[in-house]
């Protein structure tokens, strides 16, 4: 039973509100961020480094693109006795011609700083040389060279041999041989047009320039990257011990088989990693190469991972300040609360006394205040009951007499219009019964929407009522045209005050009154047109009313507009702007209104 009625309490339910509400967003928050942040990262990831590979490639293409230039100085100088092609083309290997090989194989090893050695073979001498740091080695033979050279498929192109431990080609009593890996290029020298192999060029470059570039493309001992050759062959990585190898993982496979030129992929197989792989593939001496950086998960995220933590610490320091908040804010507030509760309870007893603390200004001691100031209220309301139903029973009594004035006028109406016939006086007879029938109209509130032929009829007993008054001087006529329905509804009152406006406004000066009345249909449109023979207005009053028309500007009692403004806004209140309403000038002088309805379904 404690333990529900803590569940129930206020401070059991602010405390955990208050937790809630610094937790909820700031875990939510934690979690956007996170997965906002991984996104971006990966996002950037692969678009630096997918730029950073295509810049390696260029580079690359470059450098391997240097290596085939310099093994083609085979061909250099043609027209030279002297030159390394004529010295093959003739198969001489007398100590004569061993100068002009050296200044040969000298200069083509000086054409790059990468160049470790040269070797030379002649095919009709069958003899070989070899340059390493300007010394020359000449030995008859191959020198071993039918081991590691392989015939090319298209005989322009040179043999790429991928990196291996440097070799003399087979040389005897050679002072040194350096045991580091190179990358050779094998130029088969081919006597020209016929395309007879007169000797092989085979040129030891070192990796330190593909070290170079590739050390730009990647972050040492968080990323690998791999260039590899069409046979699969590492021509460099990150992982020096695999150059020269064919590493058969998986993902790297994949980049190299893909169809795609250049790409990306995000790898999560075979448990030994979990990343981003960006690749690019570029064609070059008749060889398809292949560029793959391998960006593990553990690395891309490490920045995230570290957001994440710090926002775990804050996490857990703002829940300790929730807790001990949310502890403290409740018992300052449930404390006052339970002793408003205690005295609303003697309230409910009958006891109209309430015990507030009027030194208090929080909401706590507002709420007091108002339950004392509800309590005496209700005590005065008690008192004023008896005489607020008194009062209520004395308006019913006057609202009944303002509802049997209007009939008793019409009753006496009626008694007057019986005299008159008594007395032979049918002219009498027919104004009260015109005055009757317009008190009627206007009494009855329940029907605020009327056929076309009681607001006509209405209109014609106002008529008749003025016609009294001003006899000859009045002509009027009301004319249906066309297929004018008198049946169609229309809100009520909108055509005598627009009448009443001519007698206002129309008869100033005219000797001749005239009123027309006009109700015609044109296509789904009901046009009801007001016209008199009067004086008419001024193109300022035209406009100032066309203004008020539109709401441009309030309308008013100046000028007598208020009835004009009235059948306005009844229009309104019935056909929103559907309904319209135009005011114009008579001919050849005088003043019309002209009132729009549709008629269509639904107006």
């Amino acid at each position: 039973m404690r333990y529900r009625s803590f569940r129930g309490s206020i401070r059991y339910k602010l405390s955990v509100f208050l937790m809630a509400a610094i937790l909820v967003p700031i875990a939510a928050s934690i979690l956007i961020s996170y997965f906002y942040t991984k996104h971006s990262l990966k996002n950037d990831a692969i678009r630096e480094n997918s730029n950073t590979v295509r810049q390696g490639t260029t580079s690359l293409m470059g450098q391997l693109n240097a290596m085939n230039n310099i093994s083609l100085n085979a061909y250099n100088n043609l027209r030279m006795t002297n030159s390394l092609y004529n010295i093959l083309v003739q198969g001489r290997s007398d100590f004569m011609v061993e100068n002009n090989i050296y200044s040969g194989l000298h200069a083509i090893e000086q054409s790059s700083r990468d160049i470790q050695q040269v070797y030379l073979y002649s095919d009709l001498a069958d003899q070989s040389w070899l340059l390493i740091d300007g010394y020359l080695k000449r030995e008859p033979g191959s020198g071993g060279l039918d081991g590691h050279f392989v015939q090319p498929v298209d005989k322009n192109d040179p043999y790429l041999e991928p990196p291996h431990p440097s070799h003399n080609y087979g040389m005897e009593e050679f002072p040194y041989s350096p045991s580091n890996t190179v990358f050779t290029i094998h130029r088969p020298v081919y006597r020209a047009p016929l395309k007879e192999r007169i000797g092989v060029l085979s040129i030891d470059f070192k990796l330190d320039e593909f070290r170079s570039i590739m050390n730009m493309l990647y972050d040492k001992g968080q990323e690998n990257i791999y260039l590899l050759d069409d046979t699969g062959t590492a021509v460099y990585t990150s992982r020096e011990d695999e150059i020269g190898t064919k590493p058969d993982y998986a993902w790297l496979q994949h980049a190299r088989y893909s169809f795609a030129g250049a790409g990306h992929f995000y790898w999560n197989r075979d448990g030994d990693f979990n990343g981003i792989v960006v690749f690019e593939k570029f064609e070059l001496i008749g060889r398809i190469w292949t560029v793959a950086k391998q960006i593990p998960d553990s690395y891309l995220y490490s920045n995230a991972a570290s957001v994440l933590r710090i926002n775990m610490l804050v996490l857990l320091t703002c829940l300790f300040i929730a807790i001990a908040a949310a502890l403290l804010v409740s018992v300052m507030v449930t404390a006052p609360i339970k002793r408003l509760t205690e005295s609303i309870r003697r309230i409910k007893l009958g006891k109209l006394q309430f015990d507030g603390d009027p030194d208090r200004s929080d909401e706590v001691g507002v709420l007091g205040s108002a339950i004392k100031n509800m309590v005496d209220t209700i005590d005065n309301l008690i008192m004023r009951e008896l005489r607020l139903e008194l009062a209520n029973k004395d308006n019913q009594l006057k609202a009944l007499q303002a509802q049997i004035n209007p009939h008793f006028i019409f009753n006496t109406l009626q008694s007057i219009g019986s005299v008159a016939l008594h007395h032979k006086v049918p002219r009498i007879y027919e104004l009260t019964s015109s005055l009757g029938l317009m008190m009627r109209y206007n009494m009855n509130t329940e029907e605020p929407v009327v056929p076309l032929s009681k607001e006509i009829a209405h209109a014609q007993a106002y008529l008749e009522l003025q016609q009294q008054r001003f006899k000859d001087r009045l002509r009027h006529r009301i004319e249906i045209r066309g297929e004018a329905d008198l049946n169609t509804p229309v809100p009520k009152m909108i055509l005598q005050p627009l009448v009443e406006n001519c007698f206002k406004h129309g008869f100033e000066g005219a000797e001749q009154a005239e009123i027309g009345i006009v109700v015609e249909v044109s296509g789904d449109t009901l046009s009801i047109t007001v016209s008199d023979n009067g004086p008419g207005v001024t193109p300022e009053r035209l406009l100032e009313l066309e203004r008020q028309i539109a709401g441009e500007q309030p309308g008013g009692t100046e000028g007598g507009s208020i009835g004009l403004m009235n059948v306005v806004s009844r229009l309104r209140l019935f056909f929103n702007d559907q309904a319209d309403v135009i005011l114009g000038h008579a001919e050849p002088h005088g003043f019309n209104v002209q009132i729009r309805i549709p008629l269509t379904e639904g107006a």
